[in-house]
């Protein structure tokens, strides 16, 4: 993992050699280890390492019969010099024959042999590497970063994301994506509410993950509603979008514009039909529009949109449905605008809200 260390296997000098060669003669238990080290990071350059030429292995045996000759001079006594290794390998050998082992008539000749079959295998990857330089791996990935944006209720957040996509975060939602997205996709992951307006890019699907359930598009408008409880509903205004959902569908489900795509994630139920455009965009244009909204989704819209707690006194047994178009209202003109229709009285402490039905 040491970048000095690995430049030195690579890319050996004479300074990196002394150098590595003093660290583990202090360190003698270490040079089992920096041989194992040194024959990965050598596999992990096989594609950068140099082939030598017939003629080049032919010469270096001929030195090596040579060294060999001059070694057994004068009635088989091995002259010793002081020798400055040119190759981890011949390092990292010298540092193993140094540690205690039994004695051994051939050891010296074997360490020569070796020290030279290093020599010469040293000198042909250095005249490779002259021509070109390998590239060190980089063994550890780049750390991913997060981008998180968080709507409180009562507050709406517009985003332009890296691509130059635009979103509206509605109140109470969440939106992660990584950062400058990756390099083949854009992926988003959404809680709550949203509407996109995606940048065009071929090479690049734009994919929002909501509940188990992916939207792809590449240059395309579209609203996303996936409240914890509600059905999820995804909305085509323009271009073309593929969703798919895992263990409910064999295939992706294509939506044109003027499609929507409801998806009852309790009973894993779908239906494809078409939408009031209003209805769906108003919350992006200041406007709540309930039409037929059941009692507990209507609550969900004021709580996130004005920031308050609602609790229900005497709720009815039989389902309560609520209508009204209201833009830019109070909280209490909205109550006012229900509670006739809905027969119900409401009151307001702050942040506490109480709607009590009546009997």
């Amino acid at each position: 993992m040491d970048p000095s260390f690995r430049k030195w296997v690579i890319q050996p000098n004479a300074t990196s050699n002394i150098l590595w060669e003093r660290l583990l003669a202090k360190n003698p238990s270490k040079y089992k280890e920096a041989k194992k080290a040194r024959a990965l990071i050598l596999r992990l350059n096989t594609k950068n390492q140099s082939k030598l030429t017939e003629a080049e292995v032919a010469d270096m045996w001929k030195e090596i019969d040579l060294k060999m000759s001059e070694t057994f001079l004068g009635e088989g006594i091995i002259k010793e010099d002081k020798v400055i290794p040119i190759h981890s390998y011949s390092t990292l050998e010298r540092g193993a024959s140094n540690s205690p082992t039994r004695y051994n008539p051939f050891a010296k000749f074997s360490f020569r042999v070796a020290c030279i079959l290093a020599m010469a295998i040293g000198l042909g990857y250095l005249s490779g590497w002259l021509v070109s330089v390998p590239v060190i791996p980089e063994l550890h990935s780049p750390v991913r970063e997060y981008v998180h944006h968080k709507t409180i209720p009562g507050v709406k957040s517009h985003l332009t994301l890296a691509d130059g996509s635009l979103v509206i975060l509605n109140s109470g939602s969440e939106l992660r994506y990584i950062k400058n997205f990756e390099k083949g996709r854009r992926e988003v992951q959404l809680k709550g509410e949203a509407f996109f307006r995606v940048a065009k890019d071929s090479l690049r699907p734009f994919i929002v993950h909501s509940r188990e359930t992916s939207t792809t598009a590449l240059g395309t408008s579209f609203n996303v509603k996936a409240y914890e409880g509600e059905t999820l509903d995804v909305s085509l205004l323009t271009g073309k979008v593929a969703i798919n959902r895992e263990e409910l569908m064999e295939e992706p489900i294509t939506l044109l514009p003027g499609e929507a795509l409801k998806i009852n994630t309790e009973k894993n139920r779908l239906e494809k039909t078409g939408f009031d455009q209003e209805l769906v965009m108003g919350w992006t244009k200041k406007r709540i529009i309930f039409q037929e909204t059941p009692l507990m989704e209507a609550i969900r819209v004021l709580e996130n949109w004005y920031g308050v707690q609602i609790s229900i006194k005497n709720r009815p047994l039989n389902p309560v449905l609520l209508s009204g178009k209201f833009q830019d209202e109070t909280l209490e003109n909205v109550l006012e605008g229900l509670k006739f229709s809905a027969r119900f009285d409401f009151t307001i402490d702050k942040e506490d809200v109480k709607i009590i039905f009546k009997e």
